[in-house]
């Protein structure tokens, strides 16, 4: 819903203009924010599984030296202190999400800002805050952070079947260490693209919430220049649409899609 008409606060500052549209810059969040999100809320939790793996691997090893009634429960004992240490940490990474998703507000905010007075004269600074697009922010951080869960808790699935699935084929110590610590760094870059996309999907969320608040139905579509895109997407790049005629899969909503919408603002 619309909280001022931006377009007409442009024709105010510039009564003279015949354009009939102005496109606004187009803002494509740096990487680095992806960068600071997987550092701050992912990279903790997979550090914490790579250094439970070494311990996990000794137990295993001592487990099938041992091959006794109890050595299983042992060494299901250290993946389970393990997956009860790192939940807890989860827990005190949700600070560091909220910190990451208010930093990335601000700086979109800021950058829609400029875009907006670099092309309609008009300095929205005291018009948009933070508390504009909160649901937006909140979604996001409760996502992340079921998202850093689910990281840890698939490391902990893969960790498990490699080490019980071991025990049964009584399966060379040296090769199930292999295949932990090999699960370890496919989370690694798990969270890694995780991280990229979440960028993405606030940002595209922001855009939205900006562009609607503006009173702004029209937007481009600007595709995200992957090395393997959608190709419907593809075909999408520099498409004009309204929300009236925009495809049910916005920009920035479907899984790891990087494309984003440009405002458009039209005068009547």
């Amino acid at each position: 819903m619309a909280r001022f008409d931006l377009a007409a606060m442009a024709k105010r500052v510039r009564p003279g203009t015949r354009r009939k549209a102005i496109v606004l810059r187009d803002i494509d969040p740096p990487g680095t924010l992806a960068t600071n999100l997987y550092r701050s809320s992912y990279l903790p939790v997979v550090l914490a599984w790579a250094a439970a793996a070494e311990r996990i691997i000794a137990a295993y090893t001592s487990t099938l030296s041992e091959l006794t009634t109890d050595a299983p429960a042992d060494v299901r004992a250290e993946i389970d202190g393990a997956a009860e240490q790192i939940n807890r940490l989860v827990l005190l990474l949700t600070p560091e999400v909220r910190d990451w998703a208010l930093r990335t507000e601000q700086l979109f905010r800021g950058k829609w800002r400029g875009a907006v007075l670099s092309a309609t004269g008009v300095d929205l600074e005291t018009m948009i805050g933070a508390g504009d697009v909160r649901a937006s922010l909140e979604t996001s951080i409760e996502w992340n952070v079921a998202l850093v869960k689910d990281v840890s808790d698939v490391t902990r699935q893969k960790i498990s079947n490699a080490v019980f699935d071991g025990l049964r084929n009584r399966t060379p110590a040296r090769e199930v260490a292999s295949t932990i610590r090999n699960s370890v760094g496919m989370s690694r870059k798990r969270a890694t693209r995780i991280a990229s996309d979440q960028l993405n999907k606030l940002t595209s969320a922001l855009a939205e919430e900006r562009r609607r608040e503006a009173g702004i139905d029209t937007w481009i579509w600007r595709h995200s220049r992957k090395a393997h895109p959608r190709l419907n997407h593809q075909a999408r790049d520099g498409n004009e649409y309204t929300d009236e005629t925009a495809p049910q899969d916005l920009p920035g909503r479907l899984p790891y899609c990087g494309c984003r919408s440009q405002a458009v603002v039209t005068f009547d």
